[in-house]
């Protein structure tokens, strides 16, 4: 299937290509609602509030049940699966009627397997595909009013496809078809949406701040931070300059040097971009959130060597990614679920959407680097005292990063330390001090954090989503294994400023420009050759592979697998 969608709705084609009219539409403007006012955001989080708290209370009301009746645990379970399907029935649905930004917490709930019941991960996951599309005839008017001045469609595409690729709570995607030939896809934004969004998100901080003393973590932080983000999401022309700073980011090793991009950026076509309309490259490939579904469709079970090798390459593909992202260019994506991942021919992974993100300073990016560095040592450390001392090193580093642990437990290294190997661990790493793993956990090191800085939000997601990925394929994984040569360079290059990839890119145009007879470094084409040759080699190897009879086949695959377990356990 070929896509490249905002997110959610993922739709087959029906043939639904159509010539652009080429009559002016007068029917006139599309109007884009201005902020809703206090009363409005009012009217909405009293709704919201009054059906879900009742699925709160009758949680909370068990609880007490139990306790008092001293229920037998076979029994506890039966009952917890029937409020499960109760209450995830209730939260979708009211997710689905209220839109907004309440969807996009659906997303992040969908997507944490490890944490929520099937119940509620299944049913949101479905609520993702239930986003309704914009009729074609509004299409049409947005797109020719932001980018053709009112003009038809005509004047820019010679097919524009009916039906969305995908249709999600901030826009939706088409696949068209430039004058020129070249196949794209369109985004464009919901004209009713940005007053919901906004206002949601000004709710949330303001129920927040006001129960700041009752909630278990920060979440004025969190929706400041997410707050911010929204705001850049619902501008395209900062969307457009993001896909280009992201694509430098994985471009590049942490050092700065060129190298081969391990997933792809889909870019805005030329400058056919306005605030609410987007013509970016057409992305082949399938989410990953459909990927499982797919692999079985063509044969392919769950745990067979082919399924393992294709995980390990998707995971390896975006941890890569995200380290030079965080640790080289220091410009993040930050919206990586599993439906803005793509998934293409020979697990080749592509990284749409990047509406969302993040840029970190150099002195914040040497702390990180710093502190995965010791999250690694600490993972290494072979004695107790060994151990200790990297213990206190590790906490101490948390709390110069700017974590503030609750009232009483400023002092608690192991809570310290535990908020790091959470972050940045093996995803089955013991955390000191007896603090759990599970974040809905009582003793989770989360739930005893007072304030984070909000760097660490949108970090959080990428990391969430890596070891989420590992936790499903049931790969042992460490982000401070994956990336810690990276850190290493990191901090080295530390000692002073440099200028940014996307400015060197420039730079070197203008010199090359003035000074055309400046010589091409040897070590320049030799990595570029190197590069050049490693994939050929890649995509050779993987057609022998597919050509082979099934029994030899998945012999190979077996040998290929335990090729790749034993190099992760250093054998």
């Amino acid at each position: 299937m070929s896509c490249c969608r905002r997110d959610n709705k993922f739709v087959h084609p029906r043939n639904a290509a159509v010539a652009p009219t080429s009559d002016k539409d007068d029917a006139g403007v599309v109007d884009f609602p201005p902020p809703l006012t206090s009363m409005q955001r009012t009217k909405r989080a009293i709704e919201f509030y009054k059906r879900v708290l009742p699925v709160l209370a009758a949680y909370k009301a068990k609880e007490l049940e139990f306790k008092l009746k001293k229920t037998p645990e076979e029994k506890q379970q039966q009952a917890w699966q029937e409020l499960d399907e109760w209450g995830s029935t209730r939260i979708a649905e009211t997710i689905h009627d209220m839109k907004g930004f309440y969807v996009k917490t659906g997303q992040v709930i969908s997507t944490r397997v490890d944490l929520f019941p099937e119940a509620y991960t299944s049913k949101l996951q479905e609520l993702q595909d239930s986003i309704e599309p914009m009729p074609f005839d509004l299409v049409e008017k947005v797109v020719s009013q932001e980018l053709l001045d009112g003009a038809p469609l005509s004047e820019l595409f010679s097919s524009f496809d009916k039906e969305p690729l995908g249709s999600a709570s901030i826009a939706q995607v088409h696949k068209a078809t430039l004058l020129d030939g070249r196949v794209v896809a369109v985004k464009l934004q919901r004209p009713n949406v940005e007053p919901k969004l906004l206002g949601d998100v000004a709710n949330l901080k303001r129920i927040s701040k006001a129960l700041a003393k009752s909630l278990p973590v920060d979440y004025y932080t969190v929706f400041c931070e997410l707050g911010d983000a929204l705001v850049n999401e619902l501008d395209f022309l900062a969307e457009a300059q993001a896909m280009r700073k992201i694509d430098f980011a994985v471009s590049h090793d942490t050092d700065g040097s060129p190298t081969e991009r391990p997933v792809s950026i889909p870019l805005p076509v030329g400058e056919l971009v306005s605030k609410r309309v987007l013509v970016m490259d057409f992305v082949e490939g399938i989410p990953l959130n459909r990927l499982q579904e797919t692999l079985q469709e063509r044969g392919i079970e769950p745990g067979s060597p082919e399924s393992k090798i294709a995980g390990r390459r998707i995971l390896d593909s975006l941890s890569l990614a995200f380290g030079r992202m965080i640790f080289g260019a220091g410009f993040i994506h930050g919206d990586p679920h599993p439906g803005n991942i793509f998934i293409g021919e020979g697990a080749k992974v592509s990284l749409i959407d990047c509406g969302q993100f993040k840029a970190l300073p150099r002195p914040q990016r040497v702390q990180l680097a710093e502190l995965v560095l010791a999250v690694a040592e600490y993972q290494e450390a072979t004695d107790d005292t060994q151990r200790e001392m990297t213990k206190t090193k590790l906490a101490n580093l948390v709390r110069g990063f700017g974590v503030t642990l609750l009232q009483g437990k400023e002092d608690d290294d192991d809570l310290a330390c535990a908020v790091a190997l959470l972050l940045f661990g093996d995803n089955c790493q013991e955390l000191p001090g007896g603090y759990s793993t599970n974040e809905l956990s009582e003793v989770s090191p989360i739930k005893q954090v007072a304030s984070f800085p909000q760097e660490l939000v949108l970090l959080g997601r990428a990391t969430v989503l890596l070891k989420g990925i590992a936790k499903r394929l049931d790969i042992p994984f460490s982000l401070a294994q994956k990336w810690g040569a990276g850190c290493a360079l990191t901090i080295d290059a530390a000692s002073e400023p440099v200028l940014p990839l996307w400015g060197k890119e420039v730079a070197a145009v203008s010199r090359d420009e003035n000074n055309c007879n400046e010589k091409v470094r040897f070590q320049q084409v030799a990595s570029l050759l190197k590069q050049w040759g490693k994939g050929k080699g890649k995509r050779f190897l993987e057609r022998v592979v597919k050509s082979l009879p099934p029994d030899m086949r998945a012999k190979v695959l077996e040998a290929e697998l335990r090729r790749q377990e034993r190099k992760e356990a250093g054998m």
